[in-house]
């Protein structure tokens, strides 16, 4: 990665319609100045404010991530997130006109393509970076994540287990760069059982939901299409484990900093995933306020 801070050259749009809702929306993306960091907004809200892409914003976890302040919430920020880690994004406004981010193929693929075609440029002023310096994990319901000090970078690793079904015992690794997010992660599309169908529809979720952006997991491990219920062309074997590391990149960003680490997961999901992001967001303002107070008594 590189070590200057990164935004857009210039302006972009993209034009798309929401996986969970369904609503169409546009989503425009603005330069930022170094140090402005990422943050989302509502055009069809007159004078709501920026929402910081960060945990402190944080509103829900059930099945995506949304974002909200006082008076506006952004849901389905993860892949969006994904892409901005992969290729280094530091500072972006993000601006909407509506409350959902939009599905594109259900991946990465679309943020990337839209953030290319804005030109990555760097902004020659240091990327703010945190390098764990401790263990730490968080637990529940059988699911685990583990973090560990590694200084070289990031590295990810998942290990996705959902029991009977034996072609969803996956394991996928990868050590984060630019180019082996674009070839190996980015274009990973989202997933779910078939079995929590009902819950989606209960839930009023999943009215964008496409034979393109999106596949189902049999009981007996086949992945089928979502609409026609046919088999389904996967873009690699193991497509479900790298969406669940998309994911993951894409939460564990909203510490709002490069992280160095080694991050190794077992069946997590959105809710530990920015457990583990709360907990390491707390430690680089633990850092911060030292560094302050040490400068103070200098």
């Amino acid at each position: 990665m590189s070590q200057w801070q990164r935004t857009i050259k210039r302006e972009v749009e993209y034009h798309g319609t929401g996986l969970f809702r369904g609503r169409e929306v546009t989503l425009r993306l603005k330069p930022q100045p170094p140090g402005s960091g990422i943050s989302f907004q509502r055009l069809d809200l007159e004078g709501t404010p920026p929402i910081p892409a960060l945990v402190t914003s944080l509103r829900d976890n059930r099945r995506r991530i949304t974002l909200g302040g006082a008076e506006a919430e952004v849901e389905g920020v993860e892949h969006f997130m994904a892409a901005a880690a992969g290729l280094g994004i530091d500072n972006l406004l993000v601006e909407l006109t509506d409350g959902e981010m939009p599905a594109g193929d259900g991946s990465s693929r679309v943020f990337v393509e839209l953030l290319r075609e804005g030109e990555v440029v760097e902004q020659l002023v240091p990327k703010k970076s945190f390098s764990l310096k401790q263990p730490l994990a968080v637990e529940e319901e059988g699911a685990s994540l583990v973090a560990l000090p590694y200084g070289d970078g990031l590295v990810l690793s998942f290990r996705l287990d959902f029991g009977k079904m034996s072609s969803l015992r996956q394991s996928f690794g990868l050590f984060v760069t630019e180019e082996s997010f674009i070839k190996e992660l980015s274009v990973a599309r989202t997933f779910c059982l078939a079995s929590q169908i009902e819950e989606f529809q209960r839930l009023g979720l999943g009215r964008g939901v496409t034979e393109e952006n999106s596949f189902l997991v049999e009981e007996g491990g086949c992945a089928i299409t979502p609409v026609q219920r046919r088999p389904a062309r996967l873009r690699y074997a193991d497509e479900p484990v790298r969406h669940k590391v998309l994911d993951l990149l894409g939460d564990l960003y909203l510490i709002g900093t490069e992280l160095r680490a080694k991050v190794f997961g077992v069946k997590s999901g959105h809710s530990l995933n920015v457990r583990m992001a709360q907990r390491l967001y707390s430690l680089i303002n633990q850092e911060s306020s030292l560094r302050e107070g040490q400068e103070v008594r200098v």
